[in-house]
């Protein structure tokens, strides 16, 4: 016997289940769940490309978007994006949540292929926790943060003051899904990288943190135009 919602409060929704009275948080996930699948497993097609599949586990989803699958474990935001293309055909609730997870899942890969365009200038390297460093020259680093370093005389990573430069204010990443908008963290990293590949010496915030071998080297690179 399916469980049927028998009351409803603010904050709970009262269930009758196989002759038993139970309680559930009253949430949009508890909603669609019990009043429009009656407890079964959530499955939801926003078009022909784009769904999802609840999992055996309750809340947990396989979402699919033109052949790339991710995982959301986040029952209520997908109820919620369920209600709001019901309600009006709303795509986008479902396609930024969608977007924002697959970046996240594959911000490594998308982010290489954005950093691929500076060449051998600029060299990816992963830590033991997974997380990126994008290392300049072999003299300064970004890492996953947006925090810039510089390589020091002993050669070890020492933080570094910059700015980032340019007009960071929309960035985008073309993939399978479609145009992916890059956040604030992202924008960050590749305003910070381009400003390392071609450093300002005249600023003078930046510039005189650094060794005076580094300051050497650079000056020497900008008399013989590299």
């Amino acid at each position: 016997m399916n469980p049927k919602i028998i009351a409803e409060r603010n904050n709970s929704l009262i269930l009758f289940e196989k002759g038993r009275v139970k309680t559930v948080p009253n949430t949009t996930y508890n909603q669609v769940k019990y009043r429009d699948y009656r407890g079964e497993r959530i499955f939801y097609e926003f078009s022909d490309d784009v769904y999802i599949q609840e999992t055996f586990d309750d809340g947990i989803f396989n979402a699919f978007m033109n052949g790339e699958t991710i995982q959301m474990r986040d029952g209520v935001q997908v109820t919620t994006s369920i209600q709001r293309h019901k309600e009006d055909r709303d795509d986008d609730t479902f396609s930024k949540l969608f977007k924002n997870l697959y970046f996240i899942e594959r911000k490594t890969e998308l982010m290489g292929e954005m950093i691929a365009v500076f060449g051998d200038r600029v060299v990816v390297k992963t830590t033991k926790n997974g997380d990126s460093l994008y290392i300049v020259d072999e003299r300064f680093m970004v890492n996953d943060k947006g925090v810039s370093h510089y390589m020091n005389d002993l050669g070890t990573w020492q933080f570094l003051c910059t700015v980032a430069q340019g007009n960071l204010s929309k960035m985008t990443l073309q993939t399978k899904i479609g145009d992916i908008e890059l956040g604030s963290t992202e924008l960050t990293i590749m305003g910070k990288i381009g400003f390392l590949l071609s450093p300002d010496i005249t600023d003078t915030v930046f510039f005189e943190q650094l060794t005076d071998k580094l300051k050497d080297v650079l000056k020497a690179e900008i008399e013989v135009g590299v």
